[in-house]
């Protein structure tokens, strides 16, 4: 559950709560009937509150049964029942929360931790373009969103690994767009000596493959090293390297 989420629940849970105060509407727009069913969807989205889904369920059938026309305002015993069913509620799933793990995150990679946050659940941003993303490969998408992940947790390595494993999942979306061909089980120094080597027919920038070549050699080789294990100031490096080959390679797609 987000925190967004948790704090709309508080609002609507507090929202029944002074039901028998100000007895509102049961029906329309921001009327009892909105808030249970924004409440069942926030406790069935969330996996917590079973009984409570249940009896929010049953209190919204309840009502519409018997106030089923706007304007309707609810009668104080039925405010005050349902208000004192909220208290059952709110306990029960305070105990839910209090049991789901929860993860605190203290970014030190100095990135702005949102758009991080979008690339580890797969959306566009100021990172990575809507045009952009569009169009990648799933292991390409999978792979810097899993890289972002990493940074989030500052974790240095497998930051490295991963995004340069998208990185050349770029590359060889790259070589089949410009050869036709299916790069198999082509390494990635083996695709940027092909590309050099046609270049000038496919219409391709030999300083562009060189490019690739140069981040194929010094950073994804080397990644690949047994003992090798990176800083978080490396893991930085290397992910907006890996950003950059990634926007360089679709604007030339």
């Amino acid at each position: 559950m987000k925190l967004r989420e948790a704090f709309e629940l508080g609002l609507f849970l507090e929202y029944i709560n002074r039901c028998p105060i100000s007895l509102p509407n049961v029906q329309g727009d921001r009327a009892i009937l909105q808030a249970l069913r924004e409440t069942e969807n926030i406790l069935r989205d969330g996996g917590i509150g079973k009984r409570a889904l249940k009896s929010v369920s049953s209190w919204r059938e309840e009502l519409g049964q018997k106030y089923p026309t706007e304007g309707m305002r609810i009668k104080k015993a039925d405010a005050t029942g349902m208000r004192n069913h909220q208290l059952m509620w709110r306990s029960e799933i305070r105990g839910d929360l209090d049991r789901k793990p929860v993860l605190e995150l203290e970014l030190e990679s100095g990135l702005d931790a949102n758009e991080l946050m979008r690339l580890a659940a797969q959306e566009p941003g100021k990172f990575i373009s809507a045009g952009i993303w569009k169009e990648m490969t799933d292991i390409e998408r999978s792979d810097v969103s899993d890289a972002a992940k990493c940074l989030l947790l500052n974790t240095a390595t497998p930051s490295v690994m991963v995004a340069l494993r998208g990185a050349e999942a770029s590359v060889r979306n790259f070589y089949y767009h410009k050869t036709k061909t299916d790069p198999g089980e082509k390494t990635w120094r083996t695709l940027t000596k092909e590309l050099k080597q046609k270049a000038e027919p496919l219409g391709i920038q030999e300083s562009f493959v060189g490019y690739l070549d140069y981040i194929g050699a010094a950073k994804r080789n080397f990644a690949q090293h047994p003992n090798k294990i990176y800083s978080l100031a490396d893991a930085v490096m290397v992910f907006m390297q890996v950003i950059a080959l990634v926007g360089e390679v679709y604007a030339q797609i």
